[in-house]
């Protein structure tokens, strides 16, 4: 009777350890890249230890607080450190530019964050190429920070870029005329 005791007690002990619970940090909902995290962003879930997991404890809460969305942070995800940070996120000498992209100029499977793309000068309604009179631009690879939904209006969908500070206003220019494509390169996520 007493080894049955002891043997119930060792899978009760062994049980509670398999289903620790642990409070810690969740995206409330979605953050985008670059945007100072506020508390209505964050709630505290209560998950199974895992060594495998990295999440934020919920005890740090006021100090992810005022940090900045290096990644955009989807609603229900746990938060990990490296998803947040104490700036922009961008790197010395590297701009971030909003191209509002329409179906056909950009892969029709869609991009994702981290993907490596070339942004190409395409033809206007006037048989010109870019914003640059007529001049062929140069090509720009930059990589994907952010894709943002369709606006069901006007069915635009703005891609966000990660590019070298030299190519950011050329690229801002052109993204203005609508004349650009996006093509994915190769190991591009």
């Amino acid at each position: 009777m007493l080894v049955v005791l002891l043997g119930g007690l060792v899978a009760f002990a062994a049980g509670q350890m398999l289903t620790a619970r642990t409070e810690v940090l969740a995206v409330a909902r979605d953050v985008q890249v670059g945007s100072t995290i506020t508390a209505d962003d964050l709630a505290v879930a209560s998950v199974t230890s895992d060594p495998r997991l990295s999440p934020i404890s919920a005890a740090e809460q006021s100090q992810v607080i005022g940090m900045v969305a290096q990644v955009p942070l989807v609603r229900g995800g746990l938060l990990t450190r490296s998803q947040v940070g104490v700036d922009s996120g961008l790197a010395a000498g590297e701009m971030l530019v909003a191209l509002p992209m329409k179906e056909g100029q950009f892969p029709a499977r869609g991009l994702t964050a981290g993907q490596r793309v070339l942004v190409v000068p395409t033809p206007g309604s006037a048989g010109a190429v870019g914003a640059g009179g007529g001049a062929v631009q140069k090509l720009i690879e930059a990589t994907v920070a952010e894709v943002g939904p369709v606006n069901p209006t006007t069915q635009v969908t703005v891609v966000d870029v990660r590019l070298r500070e030299d190519d950011g206003p050329t690229v801002a220019q052109l993204a203005s005329t609508g004349n650009l494509a996006l093509i994915l390169l190769p190991g591009g996520g």
